[in-house]
């Protein structure tokens, strides 16, 4: 019997970094919950918990980009804005991430301004994890010496 939105949810909130102790274990976890999620109506209400597991576990590896970001992607025009709250909280390797996958295919002066200017909040916020921190400047970098697409 297919589970329930709510018992999806659950499961998300429940992730801690033991889960991904056996990278792969944890990764394959995340998958079948992704794939689970996206065959409910109106996937996109969990955008708020995908980006909470991010912020929850900044440090351990859940995949590159991983299922989470993967099935964020799939919502593209939906998880915008709060992938820019989740960096406004607790930039994360995976958030950051995800705004250089925007940059890398945004042509728009000033949607690639607003992005790099988001990189550069992220680059300085205390509650980011050295490593984010760390990644955020080599972006910032990669995208000030590439054309944009």
């Amino acid at each position: 019997m297919p589970r329930t939105f709510g018992q999806i949810l659950a499961d998300f909130e429940a992730l801690k970094p033991s889960d991904f102790d056996n990278e792969a274990a944890g990764v394959c976890k995340l998958y079948e919950l992704t794939d689970e999620l996206m065959a409910q109506p109106q996937p996109e209400r969990a955008i708020p918990t995908l980006f909470a597991v991010f912020e929850r576990m900044p440090d351990t590896e859940m995949g590159t980009p991983g299922p989470l970001v993967h099935t964020l992607e799939q919502m593209r025009g939906r998880y915008e804005r709060e992938l820019v709250e989740s960096i406004k909280r607790k930039p994360t390797d995976l958030a950051i991430g995800m705004v250089n996958r925007i940059l890398n295919a945004t042509r728009v002066p000033e949607q690639r301004q607003f992005y790099m200017d988001l990189l550069r909040f992220a680059a300085e916020h205390p509650a980011a994890p050295e490593s984010a921190r760390s990644r955020a400047h080599g972006y910032i970098e990669y995208q000030n010496h590439r054309k944009a697409v």
